[in-house]
């Protein structure tokens, strides 16, 4: 069975962050793995838990160019949050605890340094948007927003185009 170029990408995504670990040089290890979450999730978030989420595809008409077929561009938009349960008796700060976190999550995204924007050429380029610290009664941890430019067959989503 094929997969969409998109989806291709997100599970790049989710691999990556799934290597965040101390004992390969990170300072925080992802609790269980990496979660795509479901229409309808029952599962408990857990300290260090990573969920990955996407947003709306949009043509990016900048990057869409003419041929037979033509070639469109997408940005797609995906959503990282990482989730902090400290325990009680953890007196680090929990703006030193997000940091780290964050940090290692642009870590592994970043990864390999010389061409971690492309996805193994899947993707023309990422950026990475923003990454906002959470702090709230009942969640605290990070947002990350990533914009992906992708391009395929106009008429075939499975076909990366150059």
């Amino acid at each position: 069975m094929a997969t969409p170029v998109n989806e291709q990408i997100v599970l790049k995504i989710k691999q990556r962050l799934q290597l965040i670990d101390e004992d390969s040089g990170y300072e925080t290890t992802v609790a269980g793995t990496v979660v795509r979450p479901p229409r309808i999730w029952t599962g408990n978030l857990q300290d260090y838990q990573v969920i990955v989420t996407q947003g709306a595809l949009a043509i990016n008409d900048e990057l869409s160019h003419p041929g037979n077929p033509p070639a469109t561009a997408w940005n797609l938009p995906i959503v990282i949050f990482g989730e902090l349960r400290p325990s009680e008796d953890n007196t680090t700060a929990i703006d030193t605890l997000i940091n780290e976190f964050a940090a290692d999550a642009v870590k592994a995204i970043c990864t390999p340094a010389s061409s971690w924007h492309n996805w193994d050429s899947l993707a023309i380029d990422t950026r990475i948007d923003n990454v906002e610290p959470i702090v709230a009664e009942d969640a605290c941890g990070f947002k990350m927003e990533l914009t992906v430019i992708y391009r395929v067959t106009e008429n075939d989503p499975y076909t990366v185009r150059g």
